[in-house]
């Protein structure tokens, strides 16, 4: 088996990121307009088939997200980036499994959101993408 290198690890890394960021950049105005309508008390006004989309939208996005978190399990990963890689592994299947339980929340067939799961899940992914963050942070500094 090749030695895990720097150079093997790293675009596995970038890649993941990259399609992190435009997924959340696709996702966030969709979020924005569910949680509008949640402070609204407006969810049931909503056109059936814009709430039909955006909760298509978000399994699609978490189908993304689950894909992305696979592609680091399976990244050789070098040995002095073992310890950071791991804490970067739990934030994002946290962040994942935050994003599967806010699709969930959404209800197609009644048009109705659980509230408390849904506040619960952006909560848990705010949480989640900070430590993200910090860990490719931490990352890129012990690469650079």
């Amino acid at each position: 088996m090749r030695k895990a290198t720097v150079q093997t690890y790293m675009p596995v890394l970038s890649k993941v990121i990259e399609s992190t960021e435009k997924m959340g950049d696709q996702l966030n105005p969709l979020f924005e307009k569910l949680r509008q309508a949640v402070d609204d008390n407006a969810v049931a006004q909503m056109v059936p088939a814009e709430f039909n989309d955006i909760q298509m939208e978000f399994s699609d996005g978490t189908e993304q997200y689950q894909k992305n978190l696979a592609q680091l399990k399976k990244a050789q990963v070098p040995v002095r980036l073992i310890g950071r890689h791991r804490n970067l592994l739990a934030a994002y299947e946290t962040y994942t499994n935050a994003c599967a339980a806010m699709t969930a929340s959404l209800n197609v067939d009644d048009q109705t959101i659980d509230v408390d799961t849904f506040n619960q899940a952006e909560k848990d992914q705010e949480a989640a993408m900070e430590r993200v963050s910090g860990d490719v942070q931490r990352i890129m500094n012990v690469v650079m």
